[in-house]
């Protein structure tokens, strides 16, 4: 693979679990700090500020993963506005070309990357940048994608249309699929074509087109309030999120879970970066 001659940096610490007193999030002065940027491969990383959310659901709708609701607390963070492209990625991997979706361009979203990949990626995207960049955790990703508002899809609460997600449409032929919407794509579509499916901070793609690998592995909701949690790193059940290409709508709720073997390889599974903001010394 292409990996730089460089050591990759020190793996990242642990999220950390600040005490409840401790949590005093002031999103105006995030944002006059943490401005918007674009790293050297063209992302632009949008800052996702300090907040506070229900993780889980207790709708009817929900599975039983997705309960009971949970208080948590999340401090700010920068998180990719589109999921890793190809063409990204093989700045990383030339490899990946002769494991690319027979349709993909270099625009659309990488796939056929395990989580290990997709972490190699970010160490390697550390050590270019100088930042520390990784997968989100689970609660990251939830919260990225619906807000304080608790949202049920990121763009709000009624059920997607052609213009907010790729998922199965008519032109899939699914057994699920929703014959009555056509969102123009057949397979995975460029990043960026949904700009109305956007999350409340802006970030787009969060719902269908790909899933997305997270950095922790499936435990249970405690129902307690939480803090920045992850987690356990190893393990045979790595979380995904978003629904894809393939999905059913429900899949594309922002509570919705799901895991995989960190070393599987999909044409629906993909990822996205988190760069963490400096800690203060």
């Amino acid at each position: 693979m292409g990996m730089p001659s460089a050591p990759p940096p020190a793996p990242a610490p642990p999220v950390s679990r600040k005490k409840k007193e401790n949590f005093a999030p002031n999103p105006v002065q995030e944002r006059r700090d943490h401005p918007p940027f674009e790293n050297s491969l063209g992302m632009p990383m949008l800052l996702v500020p300090s907040g506070t959310f229900t993780m889980g659901s207790n709708t009817p709708e929900a599975a039983a993963n997705e309960r009971p609701p949970t208080k948590t607390n999340i401090s700010a963070f920068y998180l990719a506005r589109w999921p890793v492209t190809v063409g990204q990625y093989e700045q990383f991997d030339p490899a990946h070309r002769a494991r690319r979706a027979p349709w993909a361009t270099e625009n659309h979203p990488v796939v056929f990357v395990s989580a290990e990949d997709a972490a190699r990626f970010c160490e390697w995207l550390s050590a270019r940048e100088r930042r520390r960049y990784r997968l989100p955790t689970e609660a990251e990703w939830e919260y990225a994608a619906r807000g304080p508002e608790n949202r049920i899809f990121p763009w709000g609460n009624t059920p997607p249309g052609p213009r907010h997600a790729n998922f199965a449409d008519a032109n899939t032929r699914f057994p699920w699929a929703d014959r009555t919407i056509n969102d123009a794509h057949a397979g995975t579509s460029p990043v960026g074509s949904y700009p109305q499916g956007a999350s409340p901070f802006g970030i787009e793609d969060l719902a269908g087109n790909v899933w997305e690998w997270c950095c922790d592995c499936f435990v249970p909701y405690p129902g307690r309030e939480r803090t920045n949690p992850r987690g356990p790193m190893d393990g045979n059940k790595r979380i995904c999120r978003g629904g894809s290409w393939k999905s059913r709508i429900g899949s594309l709720r922002t509570s919705a879970r799901a895991f995989h073997p960190p070393t599987m390889l999909a044409n629906d599974i993909g990822f996205r970066v988190l760069c963490e903001i400096p800690t203060p010394l």
